[in-house]
């Protein structure tokens, strides 16, 4: 498999990765709007598991953009690759970030049918 068609798939993968991320904020967006602020559960948002996960993400996060844009700003012929390779792992460390909070408030919320939520919109 050469570059240019490795290069072709991280580009779909990247692409599926921004759609999934979407979608994740708008579950997150509308379990927040259920959960009931004053009656939080907070043991789900203190646990010690929940803070190092978030911390892992976004430690990744930031070192994959930072060798991301340093890979763009060297600008070589063969780095394009490389270049896709850690934008693709920059955005999956978004989606495993989003998709940990999703599970957190998941906890919290109350659960609404999809009519009830789009009826009251």
């Amino acid at each position: 498999m050469n570059g240019f068609t490795l290069y072709k798939y991280m580009e779909f993968f990247i692409f599926a990765l921004y759609l999934i991320f979407i979608f994740l904020l708008i579950q997150i967006w509308f379990l927040w709007k259920d959960v009931k602020k004053d009656e939080l559960i907070m043991k789900s948002f203190v646990s010690e598991s929940f803070f190092i996960k978030n911390c892992i993400y976004i430690f990744l996060f930031s070192v994959f953009f930072m060798v991301h844009e340093f890979i763009e700003e060297l600008n070589l012929n063969n780095t394009m690759v490389y270049f896709e390779f850690f934008e693709m792992m920059t955005i999956l460390t978004l989606v495993l970030f989003a998709y940990n909070w999703q599970i957190a408030l998941r906890s919290c919320s109350h659960k609404k049918s999809i009519v009830e939520e789009l009826a009251y919109q």
